[in-house]
């Protein structure tokens, strides 16, 4: 683990046996939106959001919601969110002891910064970041993935998970033409 400040700072290919040895006893705290976690998690995280869908429909949130949609959202497959109000009584219901080992990981590691900010101040001290996020995982960095996707392309969506999986698609069909080894999509 590498300390940053206040903040440990630990790579997804060093944080599996902190997981699995029970002597070290890290819990992973999952933070992503549910509809990024629905495509791959691991299958030992736990997973509390830090933002959740704005279902508002008032004109202002409406408005904001076709913004967010032209500068990115159709594009990156994301929708549009507000801070989960309910964020730390979640953590504390399923984390109740704020000296519980905790690796704190997301998508690519911005919304788990926020996380530990929050987690820190209410008074969490064994806390330690992914570094990258999910996205910076390898195949066999974690024990189980569940649901099928790569953990490191869940937080792929829209147009350019189309073109992910036609990048995979196009990979597998040069590799089997020269004999290497495919790109799986999971």
């Amino acid at each position: 683990m590498l300390r940053s400040g206040d903040i440990a700072t630990i790579a997804p290919q060093n944080a599996k046996p902190l997981l699995s040895d029970e002597t070290s006893a890290y819990r992973l705290l999952d933070v992503r939106p549910m509809w990024e976690r629905e495509k791959a998690f691991v299958a030992e995280s736990i997973h509390v959001p830090l933002f959740v869908e704005d279902t508002a429909t008032d004109a202002v949130t409406l408005l904001k919601k076709q913004i967010q949609f032209g500068f990115g959202g159709a594009w990156l497959g994301q929708r549009f969110t507000k801070p989960n109000d309910s964020f730390l009584a979640q953590v504390e219901e399923v984390l109740p002891s704020k000296n519980e080992k905790i690796i704190v990981a997301c998508g690519e590691g911005m919304r788990s910064m926020m996380a530990i900010e929050e987690l820190m101040k209410a008074g969490y001290s064994e806390l330690v970041w992914l570094g990258g996020g999910f996205n910076n995982v390898r195949d066999g960095d974690f024990v189980t993935i569940e649901n099928g996707t790569k953990l490191q392309w869940a937080t792929v969506g829209g147009a350019s998970e189309l073109f992910l999986k036609f990048a995979v698609l196009l990979s597998n069909l040069s590799n089997s033409i020269s004999g290497s080894s495919a790109v799986k999509e999971k």
